[in-house]
This record gives structure tokens, sequence and C-alpha cells, in this order.
């Protein structure tokens, strides 16, 4: 019914390009944002604090704009939310240059950008199904590829980042992260979808109340697996980078092999998300297992912190287990989540970052009262090996071949491949 025009295939060229601008410049904030914060504040604290103060208030932002993608549209709302995005970290050099930044203008400017950041990256996962509807391409190769390029960015922002705060003043360098937030914001504007069938949304539970839409979307197994793994693996990974692996390096004077480890976690992303495009997630129980075992030897070798070595391999290795899981998790939300529901989907991982993250942190704080980090490392690792085997049980049971699963955007892809 509905056919390509001669332009379209290049739209799945343009969405990627735009996730790569977003993804480059959260890459580019992660390491500036911090920075700064340390360089206005002279607290060595403060970004736990201001990260810890905006949490809360992200958490809020992820459901509500998830509400708002399914109202607004994927699409508007993702150019709106790069545009706030990129508007708010203007304001964070403007305010820095007249009135100076303070902790409470931190938290305040944080929450902006938080309203832009998390709706926008919920909005940027849904249109993948739409993507895929217009260009005939499979979910499978446009969330592998986006995998790739998101190692790409972890792997070349912070290199690029380093060198020119250490040329340049640290409140220009938050100008990559505006102008790649307004670009993608741009990009996106330029996408032009196929809509949805109206026989495709009738097929789907049509009038839902707020409390129920938002059960609807945890409702199937293989959504409520994959919350699980999200909320348990960002908890026990959020001290390994914020804390532990930062602490063990400083003490060794090893900045260097701190970002080797970093960029070897990136390498591992890149690699296995080209995979996954190249191959697809026919064999999902298989990649779902593969995933899961390169997580629990991942978590194991970096378990062992005192030793350099074992954590960089540990590091690949989780990697590839994260480049494995990431695509996987879009094609999984995108098939078993209603169409009119898919950007409340995206919005409940984009929450349950937020939320566990921070929980991750304070547990391994309070335990660091008790013990060295090398313990701690031992403790999270251990941890992860029992839910790891906990999840590649679960995984087998729950799911299922893409024969057998629900795939409107397959669906779609082939309906646009077999008229032409």
């Amino acid at each position: 019914m509905n056919q390509q025009t001669p332009g379209q295939p290049v739209m799945v060229w343009i969405y990627l390009a735009s996730a790569a601008m977003s993804m480059l410049g959260n890459a580019v904030a992660t390491i500036v944002w911090p920075w700064l914060v340390l360089a206005r504040t002279g607290n060595p604290a403060a970004a736990g604090v201001v990260a810890a103060a905006i949490a809360v208030p992200s958490l809020l932002v992820a459901f509500l704009g998830g509400h708002l993608i399914d109202t607004v549209g994927r699409k508007p709302m993702s150019i709106i939310s790069d545009i706030i995005s990129g508007l708010s970290v203007i304001g964070v050099i403007i305010v820095d240059q007249t009135l100076g930044l303070t902790m409470a203008l931190f938290i305040i400017l944080g929450i902006i950008g938080a309203v832009g950041d998390i709706p926008g990256m919920a909005a940027r996962s849904a249109l993948v199904g739409d993507v895929a509807r217009t260009t005939g391409r499979t979910v499978d190769f446009i969330a592998g590829l986006n995998q790739s390029i998101a190692g790409m960015a972890w792997l070349i922002g912070p290199a690029i980042t380093g060198f020119l705060m250490a040329a340049l003043p640290v409140e220009h360098v938050l100008w990559i992260t505006a102008g790649c937030s307004l670009t993608a914001a741009a990009l996106t504007a330029l996408l032009r979808l196929i809509p949805v069938p109206a026989e495709e949304v009738s097929l789907e539970v049509p009038d839902l109340g707020a409390l129920r839409s938002w059960t609807e979307v945890v409702r199937p197994a293989p959504v409520r697996l994959l919350a699980a793994i999200t909320l348990t693996s960002a908890a026990l990974v959020s001290p390994y980078l914020a804390i532990l692996m930062p602490a063990h390096f400083q003490s060794q004077d090893q900045p260097v092999q701190l970002g080797i480890a970093m960029s070897a976690y990136a390498v591992g992303m890149m690699v296995a998300g080209g995979v996954v495009a190249a191959l697809g997630t026919q064999r999902r129980r298989t990649m779902w297992v593969a995933a899961m075992l390169f997580y629990l030897v991942g978590f194991s070798l970096m378990g062992a912190l005192a030793h350099t070595a074992l954590v960089i391999v540990g590091m690949a290795v989780a990697g590839v287990g994260g480049g494995l899981m990431g695509p996987l998790q879009m094609v999984l939300v995108t098939e078993e989540t209603p169409e009119q529901l898919r950007g409340r989907a995206f919005s409940v991982f984009m929450a349950i970052g937020q939320f566990s993250a921070p929980i991750g942190l304070i547990a391994a704080t309070g335990l660091l009262t008790q013990v060295s980090i090398y313990t701690t490392a031992v403790v999270l690792a251990v941890t992860w090996a029992f839910i790891s085997v906990w999840a590649i049980w679960r995984g087998v049971q729950v799911l299922r071949p893409p024969a057998a699963a629900a795939s409107p955007p397959r669906s779609g892809a082939a309906g646009l491949e077999s008229a032409q």
C-alpha cells in the first residue's frame, strides 16, 4: 500500500546522523559538566550533589516526556527536546559569564537540560520503527548501527574533549554540546517518514487511562525482563564507573589506563553493534545468553580491580555484552509495544536509568565506609553473577523467535519491499 519514493532510503542515514550528533554531545557533556562544577564550586563532592539533586526531577521528566511523545508525536518531540537541550547549554554559558554559576544554578540548569535530554533520547529510540517502515530497513539493522555509533561517540567524544579542555577555557567547550544538540534537531527535522497505516493503529489498544497505559507498556514479559536487567545493571555499573575505577587508577597515578579502560568498553560496543547490524536478531535467545555471558565475564574481570590489565579486558568484554543488549532491547521494545504507547515504553527505560544509578552510588558509598574499593568491586561482581544466572534462565523462557513476535515495523518494512 505504501510506496517508497527515491529519496526515502537516505532517511535511515539522516536518522543515524541525528543520533550520532546527540550522542556525541552527551559524551562531551559527561566530561565537561562535572569538571565545570568542580572548577566553579571548588568542592570535589559538588558534582555528585548536583547529579543527585537532578535525579528525582529527571525521573518525573521521563514519565511526563513519555506521555508527550505519544501525544505530540515522536518526531516533533525529538526536535523540541534537542532544541531545549541545546538552549539549556547556551544558558549555562551565559549565566557563567554574567551571574556566575553557583550550586543552586547548576541544579536549576541541570534540570532544564534534563527536560530536553531525557524525552529526546526516548523519542529518538521510539522513532526507529517509523524509520524502518519508511526505508524498508529492519529494526535490527538500524538498532545495530545505532549501537556502533554510540560506541564511536563515547570513544571519540571524551578524547576530543580532553584535548580541547587543555587548550581552551572549559566553558568554551560547552559550545560543542550545544551545537551537537541543535544539529541533531535540524537533522531530525529533515526526516520524511511514512505515516502509520490507520488499520495498523486500529489493531492496537486504542483507549487507555493514564495509569493503564503505563501498565500496558510493561505487561509483555520480555519488556519486564529488560526493565529488570536495566535496573540492576545500571545500579551495579554506576559505582564502577563513577567511584571504584577512578579511585583505583588515581591511586596508581594511571590516568591513561583509565582512559584506555573506558575506550575498551566503547570499542566492544562498536564491534557488537556492527555484528547485530549485519546478522540481525533472529536467534534472540542465543543472543540474550551471549550478552549475559559477556556481561558475566566482564564483571568478573572488573571485580579484580587491583589488576589493571584485567579491568581493561573486562571493560572490553562487558562492552560487547552491552553492544548486543542495546539493539536487542530496541528491537524487543519496538515489537512488543503498541504503536501509540511506544514513547512511554522507551521513556520507562530512561526513567529506570535515572532512578537506578543514584541507588547504586548510594549503596556503594555506604559499603565503602566499611570495606575497601577492591572488596566493594568483588561484592558487585558476585551480585551480578547471581543476577546473570537468573536472567539467562528467564530469558530462555520468555524470548520468542521473530516469527512468533508481534512486529509492526517489520511487517511494514516487508510490505514496502513486497510493494516495490
